[in-house]
């Protein structure tokens, strides 16, 4: 859900169209209902947080790439979320380093010359 969040403002910020299919991935819980519940409580909180935080989430228009875009919310994913619960830190965070690893295993024609 996170992802997908994500790529909504990203992609509503710079004018792009998502087009969505099957998954990939087939998601079943065969394992005890009251024991995912327990593991996955948090969650039922930090939707009232959650929601709002993405449905207003803007992005500055220096923000032109995904990256920079995916940069920028993370950002406000700690200075909004961060008082939630400090998962939101780490995960900004691992935002920040997953576009740096992106970067670096993709380098772009300018980065080459």
């Amino acid at each position: 859900m996170w992802a997908g969040w994500c790529t909504k403002v990203i992609c509503d910020h710079l004018g792009l169209g998502i087009k969505t299919g099957l998954p990939y991935i087939w998601h079943s819980k065969a394992s005890n209902p009251f024991v995912n519940l327990k593991k996955e409580y948090k969650g039922i909180y930090w939707q009232e947080e959650l929601i709002p935080f993405f449905q207003s989430a803007t992005l500055s228009k220096d923000a032109t790439t995904v990256q920079k875009c995916y940069l920028e919310l993370s950002k406000q994913v700690k200075a909004k979320l961060g008082k939630v619960d400090d998962y939101f830190n780490k995960l900004a965070d691992a935002m920040v380093t997953w576009v740096e690893a992106w970067d670096e295993l993709n380098p772009s024609a300018a980065q080459l010359e």
